[in-house]
Parts: structure tokens; C-alpha cells; sequence
């Protein structure tokens, strides 16, 4: 009845374009800017009803880095499956991708968006076999929401008041930065400074940065830079990334001097209006989950959403 085919970028974009749980990192239109990313389709007869892409590396499927909600995506039949009949619904759909992935990848890893929060069949995905069962983390973002209907003084009226306090008192500042285009080496300056990182890990991380980087000022990506006038340094980066409904702040990089003076919340703030200048409802801190930032993202007034991590091996 139901069965796994790979797909071309064109299949997955006819499913994503009205999707209820796409978003950009699962957009065939973006990934196909990526290396080692593969589409499968799961089916009953001839309909698509899941999309589900992977990042292949060997016998492993990993979550790229700088991506969030890199997993499934369904069709929009699914806005039709009652309540009542989800549970064995999605169960029949993703246990036949399982079934299918499992025979050709000894470890995968992806992330559900945070509309799609139902992660029972994973829990029970070989539930006899301790060593083989999916390994499920809770992960937390923050989303400030209904951007469309709020001025820009509503909305900085729902931040804390830390927040609107260094907004203040940054005015005095604004006159000595200017915003400036960004180059690559730039974004790798000022992030290695702010960052440590092994020499293993760099490239790939590089590789992904230059990617998305590469599509700026597209409909899909937007830097936000500033540099300081009398240094001429770059001194704040925000990489946006966009879909239909939300933009993802992907990196938010500052000099550590002017940190101290609040360029991160002014930039942030800048960030979040960019968004709503661009009819978009939805500003997506993309994570929150680190102990020294994770209450910062949430001081601009931002809910959280749940999403999920899973990971399965079989060594």
C-alpha cells in the first residue's frame, strides 16, 4: 500500500510549497544550493504524502550544520486526518520510511519542526531492542509571532525591560556605525573571534556559511552588517534566512566591544523589524537552548516551541 522512492527537487517542491510544516531548511529550492542532500518521497499509489530529505555522509544522515528542522515534511493532506486518526496514520507513513532508511544508513540523525511534535512511533521504533531504539531530544526555540499586526512599538513594548533599556541607551552610538556590505572573510573574522572552533570542524562548517552566504540579497537570504566609522571594523553581522511564513536568524555575530555597549540587542532589534518590513509573521531565533543565551532570545518577548532531535545508530 504504501511505499519509499527517491525524488527530484521539483517532486519535493511541488509538496513543500503547501506544506503546513515547511520551512527553510527543508526547502528543495535552498538544499539544491547544498552537496550530499537526497530526497525521498513516501507514497500511497501515485500521491506523495511525506517528504523526507537527508544530508548523506557515507552510511550516516546528519543534520547540516547551521540547519534547524531539517526532517520530514508532509503534504497538505494532512491538514484533512482527524485527530482521532493521526496517530495510526503517521505510524503507517513514518514506519515505512523507517523501514526503507534503516537498511542503508547505520546512523540517523534529524530534527522535526515544532509543528509536528507527535514523536510516539519513534519512541516505540524497536522498542524490544534497547540498543536499537531512537534516542529523543527535547530542543527548544523561540519565536516572536503575529509581527504583521503589531507596530514597532508594540513590539518593543513586549521586550524586557533590560532590553528596551539598552535600546535607549545605544541611541547615543547609532551615529558612529553605519550599515556595510559584507564580505566572507568578514563573517569568518569576526566569528572566529567570538568562537572557538577544531580545525576538523571548520570546513564543513565553511562550506555551509559560504553556501548561504552566497545568497544574499536573494529572496531566500539577507546580511544585515555594520561597520564602525572610525575603525572602519565590521562590528555586528545577522544572517536572515526566509521562508513563506518566517525568517531564521542563522548567525548573530558582534564585536565583544560593542557588546558591551549593546550592539546585540539593537541588531537583534533591527533583525526582528527587517522581518516585519518584509510582510513576514514570524521572527525564529532558531534555538534556544543555550544556558548563557537562551533567556536573552527570550527577553524580546519571544514563545517557545518544542521541537525534537532524533538520533538512531546501529553499530
Amino acid at each position: 500500500m504504501y511505499s519509499v522512492k527517491k525524488l527530484n527537487f521539483d517532486e519535493a517542491e511541488k509538496v513543500w510549497l503547501t506544506s503546513p510544516n515547511a520551512n527553510i531548511y527543508n526547502n528543495p529550492f535552498f538544499l539544491i544550493k547544498f552537496k550530499n542532500i537526497k530526497f525521498y518521497g513516501i507514497f500511497k499509489g501515485d500521491e506523495i504524502l511525506c517528504c523526507w530529505p537527508l544530508y548523506i555522509k557515507g552510511k550516516k544522515t546528519l543534520v547540516p550544520d547551521l540547519f534547524y528542522y531539517f526532517g520530514p515534511f508532509w503534504s497538505k493532506k494532512i491538514n484533512t486526518i482527524p485527530d482521532h486518526s493521526w496517530l495510526s496514520y503517521s505510524t503507517k507513513i513514518y514506519e515505512t520510511c523507517l523501514n526503507k532508511l534503516t537498511k542503508h544508513f547505520n546512523k540517523i540523525d534529524f530534527e522535526l519542526h515544532y509543528t509536528l511534535r507527535d514523536v510516539r512511533v519513534f519512541d516505540w521504533w524497536n522498542y524490544n531492542k534497547e540498543n536499537l531504539r531512537f534516542k529523543i531530544i527535547p530542543r527548544y526555540t523561540a519565536i516572536v509571532d503575529g509581527l504583521n499586526k503589531k507596530t514597532e512599538n508594540q513590539i518593543i513594548n513586549d521586550y524586557r525591560y533590560v532590553r528596551r533599556y539598552e535600546l535607549k541607551r545605544f541611541a547615543k552610538y547609532t551615529n558612529d556605525i553605519i550599515s556595510s556590505k559584507i564580505d566572507f572573510k568578514d563573517i569568518l573574522n569576526l566569528y572566529y573571534e567570538l568562537i572557538k572552533i577544531n580545525e576538523k570542524d571548520k570546513k564543513l562548517l565553511e562550506n555551509n556559511l559560504k553556501t548561504i552566504y552566497d545568497l544574499k540579497n536573494t529572496n531566500l537570504c539577507q546580511l544585515l552588517g555594520y561597520r564602525c566609522k572610525k575603525t572602519n571594523k565590521i562590528v555586528s553581522i545577522s544572517i536572515l534566512l526566509f521562508d513563506n511564513n518566517s525568517s531564521h536568524l542563522v548567525l548573530n555575530i558582534a564585536d565583544n566591544n560593542w557588546k558591551k555597549k549593546g550592539i546585540v540587542s539593537w541588531a537583534t532589534h533591527n533583525a526582528i523589524i527587517f522581518t516585519k518590513k518584509r510582510n513576514l509573521d514570524i521572527f525564529d531565533f532558531n534555538g534556544a537552548n543555550s544556558p548563557q543565551r537562551g533567556d536573552h532570545k527570550h527577553s524580546f518577548g519571544s514563545k517557545t516551541r518544542l521541537y525534537f532531535n532524533l538520533k538512531y545508530e546501529n553499530n
